[in-house]
């Protein structure tokens, strides 16, 4: 016959150790796992801080970098126009002379 378990209405020294026991592991459970946690997370604040900077000054760069390159496309249009521009005037000039050449003969 197998042993039963009896429960009696009795609250002695025992049973409040064992209940202050129970309370003190999970609350210290608790307050650990809370601790751990907090930190995790101040870590985790403290990573993305960085990361977040560092993409900042990326983006920063690339911006800089496209209003460069639209600078520099803006000096290279400005000097082809001046370039076409002596382009056109010489053989206009190249025309007036092969016009007054035929005029002589």
């Amino acid at each position: 016959m197998m042993p039963r378990p009896r429960f009696s209405p009795e609250i002695n020294f025992g049973h409040i150790l064992q209940a202050a026991v129970l309370l003190v592991t999970i609350g210290g459970g608790a307050v650990t796992s809370y601790i751990s946690l907090r930190s995790d997370i101040e870590q985790l604040r403290v990573n993305f801080g960085v990361e977040l900077a560092a993409h900042e000054l990326r983006i920063q760069e690339l911006e800089r970098a496209v209003e460069q390159r639209r600078l520099d496309e803006r000096d290279f249009h400005e000097e082809m126009r001046t370039a076409l521009g002596r382009i056109i005037d010489a053989i206009g000039n190249l025309r007036t002379q092969i016009v007054q050449k035929q005029d002589r003969k």
